[in-house]
């Protein structure tokens, strides 16, 4: 872990990495050193450190894994919206035939209310005809 040269506390976040070759390291040789920015987590001061290299490849594995998880979500998301897309569909169609049949019962229930008036106009027509008949008068209706 790296200390921070301000307060002393070991925890850092790297904001920035990059290797130096064998050679600029003076009487050393080897494999490259990665060298980083990095910002105190207590003081929030930033300093350039030396990182261990185990650090590098477990954020290349962290990001590895980071890509399939974002992979697999997408794929997810994917299959979610192929199923909203055909459950709308679905909603549309059962929509278009409910409007339908809303309009055949409309024109049913109108051919009853005319058969109903044409009907009522009948008996009255008749109730008329037969008080005329039997020589009521409307007077003794009333």
């Amino acid at each position: 872990m790296v200390k921070c040269p301000k307060c002393g506390g070991e925890a850092a976040t790297t904001i920035k990495t990059w290797s130096i070759s064998p050679q600029k390291i003076e009487g050393k040789e080897g494999a490259p050193k990665l060298m980083g920015i990095l910002e105190c987590l207590n003081c929030k001061t930033r300093f350039r450190a030396a990182i261990e290299s185990e650090t590098r490849t477990e954020e290349t594995v962290s990001i590895k894994n980071m890509v399939e998880k974002i992979k697999s979500i997408k794929g997810e998301l994917m299959q979610t919206l192929k199923n909203l897309r055909e459950k709308i569909k679905t909603l549309e169609t059962e929509r278009t035939n409910l409007m339908v049949e809303i309009e055949k019962l409309k024109k049913a229930a109108e051919s009853r209310v005319n058969a109903l008036e044409s009907e009522v106009n009948m008996l009255r027509e008749e109730v008329k005809s037969l008080r005329e008949l039997l020589g009521y008068s409307e007077e003794k209706e009333k």
